[in-house]
Protein backbone atom coordinates (compact mmCIF):
# COMPACT_ATOMS: atom_id res chain seq x y z
CA UNK A 1 0.00 0.00 0.00
CA UNK A 2 3.01 2.20 0.99
CA UNK A 3 4.48 1.24 -2.05
CA UNK A 4 1.59 1.92 -4.25
CA UNK A 5 0.92 5.65 -2.84
CA UNK A 6 4.74 6.74 -3.16
CA UNK A 7 4.17 5.41 -7.21
CA UNK A 8 0.98 7.52 -7.18
CA UNK A 9 2.62 10.64 -5.58
CA UNK A 10 5.84 10.62 -7.45
CA UNK A 11 4.21 10.50 -10.53
CA UNK A 12 1.53 12.76 -9.67
CA UNK A 13 4.31 14.94 -8.64
CA UNK A 14 6.19 14.91 -11.80
CA UNK A 15 2.79 15.70 -14.42
CA UNK A 16 2.65 18.59 -11.57
CA UNK A 17 6.00 19.80 -12.53
CA UNK A 18 5.39 19.69 -16.39
CA UNK A 19 2.49 21.94 -15.62
CA UNK A 20 4.36 24.27 -13.73
CA UNK A 21 6.32 24.92 -16.34
CA UNK A 22 3.10 26.47 -18.33
CA UNK A 23 2.31 28.85 -15.95
CA UNK A 24 6.00 29.70 -15.47
CA UNK A 25 6.18 31.05 -18.57
CA UNK A 26 3.14 33.00 -18.46
CA UNK A 27 4.29 34.93 -15.40
CA UNK A 28 7.77 35.79 -16.53
CA UNK A 29 5.77 36.98 -20.23
CA UNK A 30 3.90 38.99 -17.70
CA UNK A 31 6.94 40.35 -15.72
CA UNK A 32 8.91 41.26 -18.85
CA UNK A 33 5.53 43.33 -20.32
CA UNK A 34 5.77 44.98 -17.12
CA UNK A 35 9.62 45.66 -17.21
CA UNK A 36 9.43 47.03 -20.61
CA UNK A 37 6.48 49.01 -19.35
CA UNK A 38 9.14 50.54 -16.56
CA UNK A 39 11.72 50.97 -18.85
CA UNK A 40 9.45 52.93 -21.42
CA UNK A 41 8.82 54.97 -17.98
CA UNK A 42 12.45 55.49 -17.52
CA UNK A 43 13.24 56.48 -21.16
CA UNK A 44 10.23 58.88 -21.37
CA UNK A 45 9.96 60.91 -17.60
CA UNK A 46 13.48 60.05 -16.16
CA UNK A 47 15.43 60.79 -19.14
CA UNK A 48 17.56 57.63 -17.44
CA UNK A 49 20.81 56.31 -18.99
CA UNK A 50 20.25 52.81 -20.16
CA UNK A 51 22.26 50.79 -17.83
CA UNK A 52 20.85 52.84 -15.06
CA UNK A 53 16.80 52.25 -16.30
CA UNK A 54 17.95 48.47 -16.80
CA UNK A 55 19.02 48.25 -13.28
CA UNK A 56 16.13 49.92 -11.92
CA UNK A 57 13.54 48.00 -13.57
CA UNK A 58 16.16 44.41 -12.39
CA UNK A 59 16.11 45.43 -9.13
CA UNK A 60 11.58 45.74 -9.26
CA UNK A 61 11.48 42.32 -10.43
CA UNK A 62 11.81 38.66 -9.54
CA UNK A 63 13.24 35.76 -11.09
CA UNK A 64 14.83 34.75 -13.93
CA UNK A 65 13.31 38.23 -15.54
CA UNK A 66 14.78 40.21 -13.09
CA UNK A 67 18.44 38.57 -13.46
CA UNK A 68 17.64 39.44 -17.64
CA UNK A 69 17.72 42.89 -16.90
CA UNK A 70 19.92 42.86 -14.64
CA UNK A 71 22.43 40.83 -16.60
CA UNK A 72 22.12 43.29 -19.10
CA UNK A 73 22.50 46.51 -17.25
CA UNK A 74 25.87 44.49 -16.16
CA UNK A 75 27.28 44.24 -19.74
CA UNK A 76 26.90 47.42 -20.56
CA UNK A 77 28.50 48.95 -17.25
CA UNK A 78 31.19 46.88 -17.62
CA UNK A 79 32.11 47.09 -21.28
CA UNK A 80 29.97 50.34 -22.67
CA UNK A 81 32.02 49.82 -26.19
CA UNK A 82 30.27 46.66 -26.56
CA UNK A 83 27.02 48.10 -27.04
CA UNK A 84 23.24 47.79 -26.13
CA UNK A 85 22.93 45.32 -28.59
CA UNK A 86 25.50 42.84 -27.30
CA UNK A 87 24.48 43.49 -24.05
CA UNK A 88 20.75 42.59 -24.66
CA UNK A 89 21.73 39.13 -26.55
CA UNK A 90 23.97 38.27 -23.63
CA UNK A 91 21.19 38.71 -21.51
CA UNK A 92 18.88 36.73 -23.31
CA UNK A 93 21.41 33.91 -23.35
CA UNK A 94 21.08 33.77 -19.87
CA UNK A 95 16.93 34.10 -19.92
CA UNK A 96 16.64 31.35 -22.39
CA UNK A 97 18.89 29.36 -20.33
CA UNK A 98 17.44 30.35 -16.70
CA UNK A 99 13.68 31.30 -18.04
CA UNK A 100 10.84 29.15 -19.44
CA UNK A 101 10.19 30.95 -22.25
CA UNK A 102 9.57 29.66 -25.89
CA UNK A 103 12.14 30.47 -28.78
CA UNK A 104 9.40 32.28 -29.86
CA UNK A 105 9.52 34.38 -27.02
CA UNK A 106 12.79 35.15 -27.53
CA UNK A 107 13.13 36.24 -30.90
CA UNK A 108 10.56 38.81 -30.01
CA UNK A 109 13.15 40.06 -27.54
CA UNK A 110 16.13 39.57 -29.71
CA UNK A 111 14.21 41.89 -32.56
CA UNK A 112 14.06 44.61 -29.73
CA UNK A 113 18.29 44.70 -28.87
CA UNK A 114 19.18 46.58 -32.19
CA UNK A 115 16.70 49.40 -31.06
CA UNK A 116 17.69 49.88 -27.74
CA UNK A 117 20.22 52.98 -27.49
CA UNK A 118 20.19 53.43 -31.21
CA UNK A 119 17.56 55.98 -32.05
CA UNK A 120 15.60 58.93 -29.94
CA UNK A 121 13.45 57.75 -26.83
CA UNK A 122 10.01 58.39 -28.97
CA UNK A 123 11.43 55.74 -31.24
CA UNK A 124 12.49 53.68 -28.20
CA UNK A 125 9.31 54.14 -26.40
CA UNK A 126 7.46 53.13 -29.98
CA UNK A 127 9.77 49.83 -30.65
CA UNK A 128 9.27 48.70 -26.82
CA UNK A 129 4.96 49.75 -27.02
CA UNK A 130 5.83 46.83 -30.36
CA UNK A 131 7.37 44.53 -28.67
CA UNK A 132 5.40 44.79 -25.13
CA UNK A 133 2.07 44.01 -27.27
CA UNK A 134 3.25 41.05 -29.13
CA UNK A 135 4.80 39.87 -26.04
CA UNK A 136 0.73 39.97 -25.02
CA UNK A 137 -0.30 38.24 -27.73
CA UNK A 138 2.53 35.48 -26.62
CA UNK A 139 1.01 35.62 -23.12
CA UNK A 140 -2.29 34.98 -24.42
CA UNK A 141 -1.28 32.03 -26.40
CA UNK A 142 0.57 30.86 -23.33
CA UNK A 143 -2.69 30.98 -21.12
CA UNK A 144 -4.88 28.60 -23.66
CA UNK A 145 -2.01 26.31 -23.64
CA UNK A 146 -1.59 26.35 -20.03
CA UNK A 147 -5.82 25.75 -19.85
CA UNK A 148 -5.11 22.98 -22.27
CA UNK A 149 -1.39 21.47 -21.61
CA UNK A 150 -1.67 22.09 -18.24
CA UNK A 151 -4.51 20.52 -17.08
CA UNK A 152 -3.64 17.41 -19.23
CA UNK A 153 -0.29 17.12 -17.21
CA UNK A 154 -1.74 17.53 -13.65
CA UNK A 155 -4.42 14.84 -14.31
CA UNK A 156 -2.02 12.94 -16.36
CA UNK A 157 0.69 12.34 -13.69
CA UNK A 158 -2.08 10.63 -11.41
CA UNK A 159 -3.55 8.93 -13.44
CA UNK A 160 -0.15 7.19 -14.89
CA UNK A 161 0.90 6.32 -11.04
CA UNK A 162 -2.67 4.81 -10.35
CA UNK A 163 -2.46 2.90 -13.74
CA UNK A 164 0.75 1.76 -12.71
CA UNK A 165 -0.21 0.65 -9.29
CA UNK A 166 -3.19 -1.02 -10.74
CA UNK A 167 -0.82 -2.78 -13.30
CA UNK A 168 1.38 -4.04 -10.50
CA UNK A 169 -1.02 -5.04 -7.95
Amino acid sequence: MVGGGLIILTCGFLGLEMARGFSARIEQLRQLNAGLKMLETEIIYGATPLPLALTRVGNQLAGPVALFFQAVARVLQENAAAGALAAWERGLEELGQKGALQPGDLEILKALGPMLGNSGASDQVKNLELTRQLLGQQQQAALEENNRQGKMWRTLGFLLGITLVLLLY
